[in-house]
């Protein structure tokens, strides 16, 4: 009895040491568990399991009984087996990621938890674009150019960021640099907001040297402030924040999404997994037609080219009909995912050990032409769903955890609006071998959405968003591969660590698809030849 009271009296103490507070009860079941495995060492089982509880990021310092079953359960697994919410393959609904917003009060970033309420009240829109400020105003503020000098110290190369309502004051009028929301506040006349005011900007004189700049974008612009108008002499997107350094700000928490309570980038069971298991792929598929026979036919061919090394996922972006939805859609989509099934099912080893994520694109029969899109209805997909139950009906976007690397998938035609909406396009490109040579379309396209941290950073007006789910489209922190399917050529290029990948519509570009081997971080350009099928 002296013994049990003892080893409960360490471990009420040892809770306290880290933190945690723990009731007699509860001290007593662990003690128990601990005397029951007379081979334990219980001054370290006790640190372990310690550690299993502040892994799962509780509220606050109470501990209740079922972090303790879930600490002593994880605990006295396997060292290789990984936890209940550690999966290899997490396909995470949209609605459900959290937002990160940057706390002025606390002087950091902070996550909040989202609901799937779609309905939004009028004050919801105007928080939209004032957190997209704030979450690249903080960001840019870190950042080597504008960080202040160390102490003791001069720089005279750094740049001052500061608030419109500063110019306002004409405090300073010469070489100001200011952030803000590009917009026409009165037609054909441009201004930059923040939520301390707004000022005319003349952009005719301005170096863009960024490519895509679109109203409703967040940008840097640097000039003169005379007679109320800010002359532009540069205009920019905020610097960017590479994959790596914008982990930085959140340290171990869960950013993704998902049901594990913290970054799965940082599981060392995963990362072993994916070095273990290097020649795992997932295919990438756009405008997957299922009612047309030279699409399935040449899907079959590809099946056949992966039947003895299948690929961990198939990802199938829609629009899965050749034709904008009419009376006949249902029928169609039906017919079309059930002759899908029967194709699967010729290859067993495929059938098994490969998951299918379907994407809806813009105008698939699933919901309002909003995003974030809800995902296909199952109705039209039962047949598959009997044949390849692990098949998986993500929204659009969606976001793909394989082992340690987030991936972002958007089925949208995306380019082509930024490229309607832009205020200056690139240059013309000249000979590859040319060292001026103007930067490609889905270059520059790609380094706008990673540098607005945004894969829509547009007006409502030209691309329309449920206001309470805009956190579903931010690319903060940066992941590690975007997929954009688009109706443009394929393509893929990386920007600040992070690939850019577009596979091409399958049925107009030579039935072209990617290839993305995870452990590596490798894109492949692959497509079926012309010969077969």
């Amino acid at each position: 009895m002296a013994d049990s009271n003892k080893l409960t009296k360490l471990i009420h103490t040892t809770f306290n040491i880290y933190g945690l507070k723990i009731t007699r009860k509860l001290s007593v079941v662990v003690a128990k568990h601990l005397q029951n495995n007379t081979d334990l060492n219980p001054e370290i089982w006790l640190t372990k399991i310690i550690e299993q509880i502040l892994g799962q990021n509780l509220p606050g310092a109470n501990v209740d009984l079922d972090n303790i079953k879930l600490a002593l359960k994880e605990c006295f697994k396997p060292e290789s087996t990984l936890k209940e919410t550690e999966s290899v393959l997490n396909v995470i609904d949209i609605f459900t990621v959290p937002k990160v917003v940057y706390d002025t009060n606390k002087k950091k970033y902070t996550i909040q938890r989202m609901d799937n309420n779609l309905f939004s009240e009028a004050v919801d829109k105007s928080f939209v674009f004032k957190e997209r400020l704030d979450l690249l105003w903080y960001r840019t503020q870190r950042h080597a150019s504008f960080a202040p000098a160390k102490f003791g110290k001069t720089e005279s190369n750094k740049l001052q960021l500061v608030p419109i309502e500063f110019l306002l004051s004409q405090a300073k009028t010469k070489d100001v640099c200011i952030m803000g929301l590009l917009s026409q506040i009165t037609e054909g006349q441009y201004y930059l907001e923040d939520y301390t005011g707004s000022i005319k900007i003349d952009l005719k004189d301005a170096f863009f040297s960024s490519s895509l700049i679109m109203e409703g974008s967040i940008v840097l612009a640097k000039g003169r402030y005379v007679e109320g108008i800010l002359q532009v002499d540069n205009i920019d997107f905020p610097p960017p924040d590479s994959v790596e350094n914008s982990r930085v700000n959140f340290g171990d928490s869960n950013t993704f999404g998902g049901s594990h309570p913290t970054s799965l980038k940082l599981s060392e069971k995963l990362k072993a997994y994916e070095e273990a298991n290097k020649d795992n792929f997932i295919i990438v598929i756009s405008e997957f037609w299922v009612d047309s026979e030279i699409v399935l036919s040449k899907f079959k061919v590809l099946l056949s080219g992966f039947s003895e090394s299948p690929p961990t996922a198939i990802v199938l972006c829609g629009h899965f009909l050749s034709f904008s939805m009419t009376v006949t859609s249902v029928k169609k989509l039906k017919e079309g995912f059930k002759r899908l099934a029967a194709i699967i099912a010729e290859f067993p080893v495929i059938q098994k050990n490969t998951s299918l994520i379907l994407v809806p694109g813009p105008y698939d029969l699933s919901a309002p032409n909003i995003l974030p899109r809800a995902p296909l209805p199952k109705y039209v997909l039962e047949d598959l769903l009997k044949i390849l139950p692990n098949t998986y009906l993500a929204t659009n976007p969606c976001r793909l955890q394989y082992c340690t690397k987030e991936i972002v998938i958007f089925r949208e035609n995306m380019l082509s609006k930024l490229c309607r909406n832009t205020l200056h396009y690139p240059k013309k490109e000249e000979d590859e071998a040319s060292e001026n040579r103007g930067e490609k379309i889905y270059e520059a396209f790609a380094k706008s959405i990673i540098r607005q941290s945004h894969l829509t950073p547009l007006l409502f007006s030209m691309i329309p968003v449920y206001w309470k789910h805009d956190q579903a489209l931010h690319l903060y922190p940066t992941p590690d591969l975007i997929i954009v399917a688009d109706d443009f050529q394929p393509y893929a290029t990386s920007y600040a660590n992070c690939k850019v990948i577009n596979p091409g519509p399958f049925s107009k570009s030579n039935f072209a698809f990617k290839c993305y081997n995870p452990a590596d971080n490798i894109v492949e350009d692959c497509e079926i030849p012309a010969d077969d099928g």
